[in-house]
């Protein structure tokens, strides 16, 4: 499987705001991310089967087809993603630091979306890391696709020290 793209996001220029005055840090487990640092997926260049959108008039990324890979590189002892769930969402695989990939299911029940947060890993070395994530063909049984809405990726790091790779 081909990789088509990579991410290097500078946290200071791409932290995000909070959306319209709504605390995202409510979304996050508040011990593992005491001052989360979100970064938008916008990538410096298109990458195929995933695309640049707007879900609930926020910049999203939006993958549609399985098996392609996105990378974000990031310093901090944790990680974790932001996606907008419904009824049409999919199952991601993600790897951190070419260790086996595991999988999460984004699915929800509800037809309308909902922004939910997702630990990916907080037992990690406090040093560079690089985050994959791949859409799975196979999907919820329950669900009407295999879409995956990614609004932000957050970590644990301090801004000076994400700054340092």
């Amino acid at each position: 499987m081909r990789i088509v793209g990579i991410f290097l996001l500078l946290v200071m220029c791409l932290t995000t705001q909070a959306q319209t005055d709504q605390d995202l840090s409510t979304l996050v487990d508040g011990v593992t991310f005491p001052n989360p640092v979100f970064v938008s997926p916008d990538p410096p260049k298109p990458i195929k089967g995933w695309e640049l959108t707007s879900v609930s008039d926020e910049k999203v990324l939006k993958g549609e087809y399985p098996g392609e890979i996105i990378k974000f590189r990031f310093k901090g002892t944790a990680v974790g993603i932001l996606v907008y769930s419904d009824n049409h969402s999919g199952i991601i695989e993600y790897s951190l630091d070419g260790q086996p990939w595991f999988e999460l299911d984004t699915f929800s029940k509800d037809a309308e979306t909902t922004l939910k947060g997702y630990t990916l890993d907080k037992d990690l070395k406090n040093r560079k890391h690089t985050l994959q994530i791949r859409i799975m063909e196979r999907n919820n049984p329950e669900s009407l696709g295999t879409n995956i809405a990614l609004r932000s990726f957050y970590t644990n790091c301090s801004l000076k020290s994400c700054m340092e790779f």
